[in-house]
């Protein structure tokens, strides 16, 4: 090969491997700018804040999730809207009561919408619904929280998809689809965003190889000064309330009707094995003989407890419609565990036996709430029936 041959193979070469080098880097370039768009524009966005917050939603990332929605924000705001005429109708308040009630739901805002917070991440990271520890289990502060849960529509909600979005300044909307699961009502939740200082990337340096060729790319800081977007509330949550409660309410109402003679019926029964428990227990010294509880023991086991189990055999016999379907699950859980608290009295009375007293009385305080509770929905739902319902 002479050597003007050889120059000119050389040359060519040459180009070739600039023009590798410039396709190369025009890929780069290109990809790069994908990039930055991307994270830049896209992210930054109210429709990627909530498909990233659904996304983590089912995968039970709540550390993602809680990136995009503030839940103390939304739980305050839907807590105003769930209890604002929670006292109204109720005709057995005097003024200066429902408005001392009235005050005091407003004063333990704080402390309830923490809580409902705090059930929702637990909820997210473990796929149950819990109830809170602290100064909010029970009644300590005059609220059951699990009813204000039920009442809130939030464990029979479904998510359907996201729809549009709209921005202006700071602040955006967002729509989500939802289902309400019992009476398969769709609504259209309209979300508020609040968008929040964003934070910069840094690249460290990066070293690759291609076409033969080693690339390295220096470390170097982002920025654009974009905001993130957060969800801080529900705008339309409360029409969400009137749409679906009232379906809701009337089923209940329907279904306290339909049971109402059977309760009233074993009500009339416990309050004559009552009467004939108390008569029993009476002693002279305070300290019942051995046959005494024997014969107690005795007329529980075969009086008192088939009595609670033909009256939950009658109500299930009922069926529940979708809105009374809290109610009869209380019942029946009620039912058992006042069964449960009657077995380990039984047990104390025939062993004489104080710690199964005391278990007893521990889990007669849990059936109390669960009573407690029935009779609050069950008083409620007398107020409502005379409720002007929304226009």
């Amino acid at each position: 090969m002479d050597d003007y041959t050889w120059r000119k193979k050389l040359e060519a070469r040459r180009k070739r491997r600039k023009r590798e080098r410039l396709f190369v880097v025009f890929i780069f370039v290109l990809v790069l700018c994908s990039f930055f768009i991307y994270i830049g524009v896209y992210t930054k966005t109210p429709d990627y804040a909530m498909k990233t917050a659904q996304k983590a939603l089912a995968e039970n990332d709540s550390a993602t999730f809680e990136r995009y929605v503030d839940l103390v924000s939304v739980t305050s705001k839907a807590y105003d809207d769930l209890t604002v005429d929670l006292f109204k109708y109720d005709e057995q308040l005097s003024e200066r009561e429902r408005s001392l009630f009235e005050n005091f739901y407003v004063l333990i805002r704080p402390q309830i919408a923490q809580g409902a917070a705090d059930i929702i991440d637990y909820r997210i990271k473990n796929g149950v619904w819990t109830l809170p520890d602290g100064i909010l289990k029970g009644r300590q502060l005059g609220v059951d929280f699990d009813l204000l849960l039920e009442r809130s529509l939030i464990r029979h909600t479904t998510i359907t998809g996201i729809g549009n979005a709209a921005s202006s300044g700071d602040k955006a909307t967002i729509e989500l689809n939802v289902i309400e699961d019992y009476t398969g009502t769709p609504f259209t939740l309209q979300l508020a965003l609040q968008n929040v200082s964003g934070t910069g990337w840094t690249f460290g340096g990066y070293e690759f190889e291609l076409f033969n060729h080693k690339w390295r790319v220096g470390s170097f800081n982002i920025n654009l000064g974009i905001m993130d977007w957060r969800v801080v509330g529900i705008n339309n949550y409360r029409e969400y309330l009137d749409i679906v409660s009232p379906t809701l309410k009337q089923e209940l109402a329907n279904y306290i009707d339909s049971t109402s003679e059977i309760v009233n019926r074993y009500n009339a029964i416990f309050k004559t094995q009552q009467n004939t428990f108390t008569a029993m227990q009476r002693t002279r010294d305070g300290t019942m003989t051995a046959q005494q509880r024997t014969q107690i023991a005795d007329y529980i086991e075969n009086n008192i407890i088939p009595t609670l189990q033909n009256r939950q055999q009658e109500l299930d016999s009922i069926a529940a419609p979708n809105g009374a379907i809290y109610l009869s699950k209380l019942r029946r859980e009620s039912t058992n565990i006042t069964i449960s608290a009657w077995s380990y009295y039984i047990k104390g009375l025939r062993e004489n036996d104080s710690k199964a007293f005391d278990t007893a009385e521990s889990i007669h305080k849990q059936e109390l709430a669960f009573d407690q509770r029935i009779e609050e929905i069950i008083h409620n739902s007398a107020i409502t029936r005379d409720r002007p319902e929304p226009p």
